[in-house]
């Protein structure tokens, strides 16, 4: 029930920010967005910013494009319900009814390759019949994936006590760490094929070389089509998580401790980490590590 104009539905409260968003609204440019039959919502855009990046192309930017996507199903599901509710004369108590009526978007970064690489923007939404608003900033960025790399010597005892997981240091300026130990991981490209990117962020990172077929997707074993979310509160990112494993030379082990990895022209300052497997559950404060670390015990438990 998007963009439903019923009396009395939509109360916001009195506030600066509220007489501030009414006033900036003159300088927009908007669309609107068919969601389904009864259904619609505004896209908005501040002049400022369509000006060099217009709103076609915002549009256009694929976690923007998933989003809508996924919005128009959850609203064309909330409407069924609401009808077969009303057909056989129910009302569940505790079933959601969402209103969202507008987009608005803050800000769109680029990479340097010109592509939009990450969009902010407000959402007015509304859970009804109380016309309350639901808190909605989203910073868009699309989905990554992860790899728990255990690196095995070729030498090593049935017991695999000495097994290894290859891990990345560099600065994460957002926490702020300049020394975050983390998995190899990296965005998607859009392509959606998943073990692929995979594959090609642990060679960027790593300079290991894995072929698709060898990684484990922990995240389809565990019966997820799409993804984990890490920050659903705020951010749309999911990240799919992997897992291989490796048999190496010890030789090969010394080569890769304290080798610097990544793409410097793309401002990643890597430096590879070997960490015992045993010790990786408390060497990290990486949600993907241990995520995959505890997918992984239970994928090795069912594959017995």
């Amino acid at each position: 029930m998007l963009a439903r104009r019923l009396p009395g539905v939509y109360r916001y409260p009195k506030s600066r920010t509220l007489v501030s968003s009414l006033v900036s609204r003159r300088a927009m440019e908007s669309t609107d967005i068919q969601l389904n039959n009864n259904d619609t919502v505004r896209l908005e855009c501040p002049a400022h910013i369509s000006s060099s990046v217009p709103l076609s192309e915002i549009r256009q930017f694929p976690p923007l494009a998933h989003w809508i996507s996924v919005l128009a199903t959850q609203s064309q599901s909330q409407n069924q319900s609401q009808n077969q509710n009303q057909n056989q004369n129910q009302k569940k108590p505790g079933d959601p009814v969402v209103s969202v009526r507008r987009i608005a978007i803050q800000s769109v970064d680029r990479f340097k390759s010109g592509k939009i690489g990450f969009m902010k923007f407000t959402v007015d939404a509304s859970h009804l019949p109380e016309g309350t608003p639901i808190p909605g900033v989203v910073f868009l960025r699309g989905g990554s994936v992860a790899a728990l790399i255990i690196l095995r010597p070729a030498d090593a005892g049935s017991d695999h006590k000495d097994d290894l997981v290859a891990m990345t240091e560099q600065p994460r300026l957002a926490v702020p760490d300049f020394q975050l130990l983390e998995l190899p991981a990296g965005m998607l490209d859009g392509a959606g094929v998943f073990a692929g990117a995979a594959a090609r962020e642990i060679q960027e990172e790593t300079g290991l070389v894995m072929q698709p077929h060898e990684l484990v997707d922990l995240t389809d074993f565990a019966g997820n089509k799409r993804g984990l979310y890490p920050s659903p509160g705020a951010c749309d990112e999911f990240v799919r998580l992997f897992a291989c494993v490796k048999h190496v030379e010890r030789k090969e082990l010394d080569r890769l401790r304290g080798r610097l990895g990544g793409l410097r022209e793309d401002g990643e300052f890597i430096t590879i980490r070997l960490v015992p497997l045993h010790q990786l559950w408390r060497s990290t404060s990486d949600m993907k590590a241990i995520s995959a670390l505890y997918l992984w015990d239970q994928y090795q438990m069912n594959n017995k």
